[in-house]
């Protein structure tokens, strides 16, 4: 009987040299997460920004003005928006912290089939949720200008994001020529493109992403104002946030509204319902599709899996940078599935 040939191994030392640089990198990268973290971030406003650039190049105008009007205009909209929402959004979040008791009552009389709720921690909970965050909303200027050290560590880390992707875009090819120093020469031209597919991508998806709140918080705001339901802002404020999250999100900022509306009476939580219920067909049939074709979309089981991993990592900072890091990750492997499938065809 003949022994089968074993196989020898050669493990030269430039493989063992590979190998411990390997290691070495993703140790460096834990060691600077923090700073991995914010040039991402600065990827996507940078992939924001670059079309509205790349557009006004027509006109001769510098790239450099351009990012510094378009953050300008961004911060003047959003100083508008907080001055005419902050003290009704801290109003109505401490006058609904005085109806828990009531929505809890409410959700007790649904139906025998619910178990019924424990009054006692819920609704304090719930209470102390809403009043710190009506408190917080209305410290906020008071908390930026007494000047902690984790304010002005989160302003430098802002300010620091906003700089990298002002550069990213002023400085054409930036990315591409980072990666050239990088990349081997083979496999540079296949990075190149991975990229600049990278920053349309994400820009398209951040773009739809932001019509698309603010056109839900829209609908569900002034519906829920037109129907009678109180707190409507801060149920539009709500859908609007939680449309990030496809398919779970609506459904959690739809229960609030029903849940309120329930207050008022059966007739006024019904109609609540259906509102809620015609306002996601809209979402689903007309403004998705609309809003979001260009963008590239991903399966909704793997964008909730990639919000709940985000938040458990980074919190709030990691369910917005989750699905532009999952978007470029399904790009990355639908090129792998891709050359897989040809290397099998011509073999």
């Amino acid at each position: 009987m003949r022994l089968s040939a074993i196989k020898k191994i050669d493990i030269t030392s430039s493989t063992i040299f590979r190998v411990l640089l390997i290691l070495l990198g993703f140790w460096f990268i834990y060691r600077i997460f923090d700073i991995v973290i914010m040039l991402f971030a600065a990827f996507i406003v940078a992939s924001l920004v670059e079309p509205i650039a790349r557009y006004l190049d027509r006109w001769k105008i510098p790239r450099a003005l351009s990012v510094i009007v378009f953050y300008v205009l961004v911060l003047l909209i959003l100083a508008g928006l907080i001055t005419l929402i902050v003290e009704p959004v801290v109003i109505q979040s401490r006058q609904l912290a005085t109806v828990v008791p009531s929505v809890i009552n409410s959700l007790n009389e649904l139906t025998p089939l619910i178990p019924r709720i424990e009054h006692a921690a819920l609704i304090d909970s719930i209470q102390s949720g809403l009043l710190n965050f009506g408190d917080n909303i209305a410290n906020l200027s008071w908390n930026v200008f007494t000047g902690t050290r984790s304010v002005i560590a989160g302003f430098v880390s802002f300010l620091f994001v906003f700089v990298i992707a002002l550069y990213l875009v002023v400085e054409r090819d930036a990315l591409k020529k980072m990666a050239k120093l990088l990349t081997p020469t083979e496999h540079y031209s296949y990075v190149a493109r991975m990229i600049e597919r990278a920053q349309k991508s994400v820009g398209r998806w951040v773009v739809g992403q932001i019509v698309l709140g603010l056109m839900v918080g829209l609908l569900v705001g002034v519906s829920m104002w037109l129907i009678g339901v109180p707190y409507a802002l801060l149920l539009g404020i709500l859908a609007g946030v939680l449309e990030i999250v496809p398919a779970i999100g609506p459904l959690i900022a739809a229960t609030p509204g029903v849940l309120v509306a329930l207050t008022q009476g059966w007739a006024m939580g019904l109609t609540a319902f259906v509102v809620y219920v015609i306002i996601g067909q809209v979402e689903s049939h007309v403004l998705i599709p609309n809003v979001m074709r260009r963008a590239v979309g991903l399966p909704p089981l793997v964008t909730i899996i990639a919000v709940i991993i985000g938040a458990r990592l980074l919190g709030v900072l990691g369910i917005i940078l989750a699905v532009p890091a999952a978007t470029i990750i399904a790009i990355f492997l639908s090129d792998i599935a891709r050359a897989d499938g040809a290397e099998e065809l011509s073999g």
